[in-house]
């Protein structure tokens, strides 16, 4: 990458040339194409992550302060912390995967056929908690996109064209409905 041609298009795309904001977003595309193939995030397919790159780096630009480093560390480094931070959350809620985070050290003081049963049981209290805070607290924009995506194994994108929005509000409409879950379920 010519690092002088990258700073003038940050220059420029700053000012609301989006030509320069395309072309900066063309730039990075083999980068973003590159690091999206060698990451594995459970729930999200590699067009997703390329988004989710994609969205980091449009709030690089903004942020981005004129002549203090050089844009293209910056918006490299954002990317790969965006989505090492992304990876985090999605290994901490690793922790809440219920029967199945515990050790191996109660299959020597329960049976197996218990053992399964009170799985299945837990996860069928679980599944009825879900079913029942997804129809009775979420609006019906949230209940359809929930469905939409986790239900029916839909991508993030193809919610946001059937919807005829963008990515970006669609990620922010999947963002509240999943936090407003989240709450509902810590205090069930």
């Amino acid at each position: 990458m010519n690092y002088e041609y990258i700073e003038k298009l940050v220059s420029d795309a700053k000012i609301g040339d989006l030509n320069a904001k395309e072309t900066l977003l063309q730039e990075f595309t083999p980068f973003i194409n590159s690091i999206s193939r060698k990451i594995f995030i459970h729930g999200y397919e590699r067009c997703d992550i390329k988004n989710e790159c994609f969205l980091t780096l449009c709030n690089c630009i903004s942020k981005y302060k004129l002549n203090t480093n050089s844009f293209v560390g910056y918006a490299t480094n954002s990317i790969k912390n965006n989505l090492n931070a992304l990876i985090t959350r999605i290994v901490k809620l690793k922790d809440f995967d219920g029967i199945f985070s515990l050790s191996d050290d109660l299959d020597n003081t329960v049976s197996q056929n218990h053992l399964m049963e009170q799985e299945i049981k837990f996860l069928q209290h679980e599944h009825n908690q879900l079913l029942s805070a997804i129809k009775n607290n979420l609006s019906d924009s949230e209940r359809h996109l929930v469905l939409f995506v986790f239900f029916k194994n839909n991508t993030l994108t193809n919610y946001a064209y059937y919807e005829n929005i963008s990515y970006v509000t669609a990620s922010k409409r999947k963002k509240k409905a999943l936090e407003k879950l989240n709450t509902l379920l810590k205090h069930a």
